[in-house]
C-alpha cells in the first residue's frame, strides 16, 4: 500500500474519530438541556413575581392560587372611618373593585414563558433567569365611596338645637339647654380614602373624621346666670289715642330680647318696619322740628325708656341722636330719636353676662327692665347725669358711676344734645 493511500485513510479515521467525539458532545448537551427543561415543564421559570411576590418555579396550579390570594388580598382590603367612638367599615369589594387581569389569561401568560424556545434556548433562559415582573392594579367605583361617606354623614350629622330662655314669671326664668351640632366634612374624608387607594395597597385604610361642631350661640350656663334685675326706667304716655297703641306695640317688639355678651342691640331692627301694615297707627311727629301726622308716633318714646334702661346699666350707647325738640317723657338730654334707614339707636351688651329684656304697658306707664347676673354691674351703681350748657338749647350728657360708699369711680362724656 503506498504512503499516499496510508495518509488519506489515517485522515479519515481521525475525522471520524473527531466527528464522534463532537456528536458525543452535542448529544451530552441536547440531553443535559433536555433534562432541565423537562424539569421546569411544569412549572414556571426562574425569577418571575408579581407584584413583588415570587412565583417562580411553581406548578400551574400553585401560580392560579398565589394569583387569586393576591387578588382577594385587594378586594379584602379594608377601609375604616373612625367618627369618635364609632368605627365604619368596608372592603374594596363592596366598592365595586375592579382586578386589571384576568386570572387565568394571566396565569397561562406566566406559565408559557420561555416555554416557546427550543431546548437549548429554553435551557439558557432557564439558567440566566432575567427578572420577569407582573403589576396587578385595582379600580373602584368612585360613586359608591361617596354614597358611603354620605351615608356615614347622614348618620353621625346632629342638628343644631339653639338653647332657649324665657321668663316665666318675674325673677324666674327656664333655660333650655339645646344642643350643638355636629358634622364631618365628607370632601376630606372622600379625598383622604381615594390618596390611599391609590397607592395599591392591601393594608387596611383607616381615616378618623375630625367633627365639625356648629356651636350654639347662645350658652346655656351663661342664660343660667341671669338671676337678678340690675336696671329699670319707666315713663308715662296718655292713654286710649293712637299714640299709645304705637308705644304698646313697638314695646311688645323689644319685649323678651335676649343679648349675649358683645351682642348689639338695634332699635329701628326691632320695630320696622313702621307701617300700617305692620300694625302701626297714624299719629302726631315732628318733621322740621313741626308737629305733623305720620305712622307710628310715639314709637320714639320707647326708645328714650330704653335709652335710660340702658344707662342705668352702665352701658354706653354706639349711636344715639336726640330729638330736634325737647320731649316730656324724659328729661332733656335723655331722649333718643329715630327714623327708619336714617336714625338708630344702638347699644352692646358690653357686661360679662347676658341681657334680658322684659318691657311692658300698664295703665299709662311704660316700663323696661333690664335683667342679668347680679354680679354684672359689680356692685357699682350707675345714673346719667345731665350738664346745662344753655337753658332749653344745649346739654351734655355724662355716665356717672358710684361705689357702695358713694364715691365716683365712673365719669363719661356720652354727648352733647341741641335742641331748636
Amino acid at each position: 500500500m503506498s504512503t499516499k493511500k496510508k495518509v488519506l485513510i489515517g485522515g479519515a479515521i481521525v475525522i471520524a474519530v473527531a466527528g464522534l467525539v463532537f456528536g458525543g458532545v452535542q448529544t451530552y448537551k441536547y440531553y443535559q438541556a433536555k433534562e432541565l427543561v423537562l424539569s421546569y415543564q411544569e412549572m414556571t421559570l426562574p425569577n418571575i413575581k408579581v407584584n413583588d411576590q415570587d412565583v417562580s418555579e411553581i406548578s400551574k396550579g400553585q401560580l392560579t392560587e398565589r394569583l387569586k390570594e393576591e387578588i382577594d388580598g385587594f378586594e379584602n382590603q379594608a377601609i375604616e372611618v373612625v367618627v369618635n367612638d364609632q368605627t365604619f367599615s368596608k372592603t374594596l369589594k363592596d366598592l365595586g373593585i375592579s382586578i386589571s387581569e384576568d386570572i387565568n389569561e394571566l396565569a397561562n401568560e406566566i406559565f408559557s414563558i420561555g416555554k416557546d424556545l427550543n431546548i437549548f434556548e429554553q435551557a439558557e433562559r432557564i439558567k440566566e433567569a432575567p427578572l420577569v415582573e407582573y403589576t396587578i392594579t385595582y379600580s373602584y367605583d368612585e360613586a359608591l365611596v361617596e354614597e358611603w361617606i354620605q351615608s356615614i354623614a347622614d348618620e353621625v350629622y346632629v342638628e343644631k338645637e339653639e338653647a332657649t330662655f324665657k321668663m316665666v314669671s318675674s325673677g324666674n326664668f327656664e333655660v333650655g339647654e339645646g344642643r350643638d351640632g355636629y358634622s364631618i366634612d365628607t370632601k376630606a374624608i372622600i379625598n383622604e380614602i381615594k390618596t390611599a387607594l391609590d397607592e395599591q395597597s392591601k393594608e387596611t385604610i383607616t381615616v378618623t373624621a375630625e367633627g365639625i361642631i356648629d356651636k350654639r350661640s347662645k350658652d346655656p350656663e351663661l342664660l343660667k346666670s341671669v338671676n337678678s334685675k340690675i336696671s329699670t326706667y319707666s315713663s308715662s304716655f296718655p292713654t286710649g289715642i293712637a299714640r299709645s297703641k304705637n308705644v304698646e306695640l313697638a314695646t311688645s317688639k323689644i319685649n323678651r330680647t335676649l343679648l349675649m355678651p358683645g351682642e348689639e342691640f338695634s332699635y329701628t331692627k326691632k320695630v320696622s318696619p313702621v307701617v300700617a301694615s305692620n300694625g302701626y297707627l297714624n299719629a302726631t311727629i315732628f318733621v322740621n322740628s313741626q308737629p305733623v301726622d305720620g305712622i307710628g308716633g310715639g314709637i320714639c318714646q320707647v326708645s328714650s325708656t330704653l335709652y335710660n334702661t340702658v344707662l342705668h346699666a352702665g352701658i354706653m350707647p354706639t349711636e344715639r341722636r336726640n330729638h330736634s325738640l325737647q320731649v316730656g317723657y324724659v328729661p332733656a338730654g335723655l331722649d333718643a330719636t329715630m327714623a327708619e334707614d336714617l336714625i338708630d339707636f344702638k347699644f352692646v351688651n358690653t357686661l360679662d353676662y347676658p341681657i334680658y329684656i322684659n318691657a311692658y304697658t300698664q295703665n299709662g306707664t311704660l316700663t323696661i327692665e333690664f335683667w342679668s347676673n347680679e354680679d354684672a354691674l359689680k356692685g357699682i351703681n350707675y345714673k346719667p347725669s345731665v350738664k346745662t350748657i344753655e337753658s332749653g338749647k344745649k346739654y351734655q350728657t355724662y355716665l356717672v358711676g358710684y361705689d357702695v360708699n358713694g364715691n365716683v369711680v365712673y365719669n363719661e362724656y356720652i354727648d352733647t344734645s341741641t335742641y331748636k
